[in-house]
């Protein structure tokens, strides 16, 4: 697709669906309905994301593959000429595979490993099935990105679950037929062979805790680089704002550029370029403290 100019955003996040089929210990719980968007509205609202951005990623909550319409849903960015990124859980992906393998906007897939703990064991049905994925993949949509996400480290130099951590690496090795050699420190990913990557990150607590320390300065790349809508319409600035504390407004009633450019989202903008953090919920997240604005880079 082509813009007279540059996009807005790097990517936008769309939740199709906020429904999971697991309960992950590391993923928040919501107060919101459970809801999916129908195909409907989803074009709705691609028609105006597109002049937006090039790229959604079907993620804030839920797990997109639970999608009743999930072809279609992939049928229409191909149309609006969206690429698509994807974060699953992969307990569906065997059903799912033909489709995805045939989506033509489809980008990239993010596999959230961290899910495949079941207490103490290791889901190993579902790691094989992202493997075999991954090997018919690279045999027929080789330009597809594959993203094998750990979000497990204590710290850019340890892990909080070394054993955990240690036993899908040497799955992902032994069926991918490659080495994994350590992350040199201060590094999260790693490219393993074609388009595939091993990506590590720290623990995060998601925003919404109003308990932690505030502060008043800080950055984000909210509003930046991205915003979301969730499966109900809703605006948000934030990829992580999971219960829409900061809705900025919502499609059903009022058009994205509307919702973007209101009194609360320009404040927060600006805010957030000036270094400042205009909202409470922003002001105890300890998230956006990993980032730095360009003036401290």
């Amino acid at each position: 697709m082509t813009h007279a100019q540059p996009p807005r955003f790097q990517r936008i996040y769309v939740e199709i669906t906020n429904i999971c089929n697991l309960r992950c210990d590391f993923c928040v719980e919501t107060a919101r309905p459970a809801a999916s968007m129908n195909p409907a509205f989803f074009k709705r609202v691609l028609e105006q994301i597109a002049p937006l951005t090039g790229q959604i990623c079907l993620h804030v909550l839920g797990e997109p593959l639970l999608h009743p319409h999930l072809d279609t849903i992939m049928d229409l960015c191909a149309a609006a000429g969206l690429q698509v990124n994807l974060t699953t859980n992969a307990t569906l992906l065997s059903g799912k595979a033909d489709l995805l393998l045939q989506a033509k906007a489809l980008r990239q897939v993010n596999f959230s490993m961290q899910s495949l703990r079941r207490g103490e064991r290791l889901d190993t049905d579902t790691l094989e099935a992202i493997l075999e994925f991954s090997r018919r993949a690279e045999r027929l949509k080789p330009d597809l990105y594959l993203n094998y996400r750990l979000w497990t480290l204590q710290n850019l130099h340890s892990s909080a679950d070394g054993g955990f951590n240690a036993a899908i690496q040497r799955s992902i090795a032994a069926g991918l037929d490659c080495e994994i050699p350590p992350l040199p420190p201060g590094r999260k990913s790693l490219k393993l062979r074609g388009r595939a990557y091993l990506h590590m990150d720290t623990v995060f607590a998601w925003p919404g805790d109003l308990g932690t320390k505030e502060r008043t300065s800080g950055f984000c790349h909210a509003l930046s680089t991205h915003c979301a809508v969730l499966a109900d319409g809703t605006v948000c600035p934030c990829c992580l704002d999971a219960d829409g504390r900061l809705a900025l407004g919502n499609i059903h009633d009022t058009p994205l550029n509307a919702i973007l450019d209101s009194p609360r989202g320009r404040a927060m903008a600006d805010g957030f370029a000036a270094g400042r953090l205009v909202e409470e919920v922003c002001r105890h997240c300890t998230y956006c403290r990993r980032f730095k604005s360009r003036a401290q880079r």
